[in-house]
């Protein structure tokens, strides 16, 4: 996938997002170079291969979300690694209609296909939607919500 385009869906899901993090890249001086480096950080700490970042498209052939599902380094258990959901997001007029559950289900699946032991998810606690579509998918909860300082 292009990371012109990736950028601008991801930036686009920001835009509309009630996530603290996302809204400061958002409104940063140039929201589109602080998305490419989002992107583009901590690469030392995963890994992942091109195609397992994917775009979700609907029947009409339209982009309506993203996931991007990596493997962390140095969080291996008897031989496999860990995954996750590094993010994942809906475009605002495709909302309501599933494609986060879709789009879950692909990442969970391309990471389980590779191999790991478990994938873990996390979103930011007042996200009640992306907490109800991880449980939706059969994800636990293992943690009870809490702000972090980010």
């Amino acid at each position: 996938m292009g990371d012109n385009s990736l950028i601008s869906v991801v930036m686009r899901v920001m835009a509309s997002s009630t996530d603290a993090s996302h809204q400061r890249k958002i409104s940063a001086t140039s929201p589109y170079q602080e998305i490419e480096k989002y992107l583009n950080l901590d690469k030392d700490d995963f890994w992942y291969q091109d195609d397992w970042w994917q775009f979700g498209i609907n029947q009409n052939g339209d982009i309506v979300g993203f996931v991007l599902p990596v493997i962390f380094t140095g969080c291996a258990k008897d031989g496999k690694e860990e995954g996750t959901i590094y993010d994942i997001g809906v475009l605002p007029q495709y909302r309501g209609h599933g494609f986060a559950n879709d789009l879950l289900s692909q990442g969970t699946r391309t990471l389980q296909e590779v191999g790991v032991w478990r994938v873990f998810c996390d979103t930011w606690v007042g996200n009640e939607r992306m907490i109800s579509a991880f449980k939706r998918i059969g994800y636990q909860q293992y943690a009870e919500p809490r702000e972090c300082p980010v």
